[in-house]
């Protein structure tokens, strides 16, 4: 039986300026572009000239805001083909963060969700970590058979690319696989499936 609601759907935040950083970085995915110009519109010069801000242009929704991210004055602007390769970068660029860095976060449930995994990784604590939603709520989702993570989940059911089993993808979020879990469709009938329908994307 499917959980009705999800309650374990993280609560997001809103984008400002922390006053307490000394250092800022900044990294986004597609739609999370429209939230970080906000931010750096927000900050003060010196804010700006302190933060480095990470992009990626892989969008779910097809928005890409990396023309209107350049026009601002930051210490540095880096670009990434994907989500994946973002995370990495800002797995690299924590490696050498000092205290006194914030971070900020924007976009897709699933990029959010893998770049709390990396910040949590060095420590960082949620009152240095500001995480904002952008575009779709398409699914990142977790196999419970073979661990595969698939990206862009809109179907309750699917076919996982892993194990191609049919999953039936759960209403719960789990915070430390940033990810929903999906289970075997088909468990209590073999080659039954139930009926498919869209997520709330």
């Amino acid at each position: 039986m499917l959980i009705t609601g999800i309650k374990s759907r993280p609560v997001y935040d809103e984008l400002t300026p922390m006053a307490d950083g000394l250092v800022h970085i900044a990294a986004a995915q597609g739609s999370g572009g429209g939230p970080l110009l906000r931010l750096l519109g927000d900050m003060t010069p010196e804010q700006r000239a302190a933060t480095t801000v990470l992009y990626s242009t892989e969008s779910f929704t097809g928005h890409n805001h990396l023309a209107a991210l350049q026009a601002f004055d930051v210490f540095d602007l880096i670009e990434f083909p994907s989500n994946a390769a973002a995370v990495s970068g800002l797995d690299a660029l924590l490696a050498t963060a000092r205290m006194g860095t914030r971070l900020y976060l924007a976009g897709s449930e699933g990029f959010i969700g893998t770049s709390m995994q990396v910040a949590t990784s060095y420590g960082m604590n949620r009152d240095e970590v500001l995480r904002e939603h952008a575009g779709s709520f398409v699914r990142r989702v977790w196999c419970a058979h073979c661990s595969h993570y698939s990206e862009n989940v809109t179907k309750r059911v699917f076919q996982c690319p892993g194990c191609e089993r049919h999953l039936i993808v759960r209403d719960h979020y789990s915070g430390r696989l940033a990810a929903f879990q999906g289970v075997k469709a088909d468990g209590e009938v073999p080659g039954e499936l139930p009926d498919n329908e869209e997520l709330d994307t």
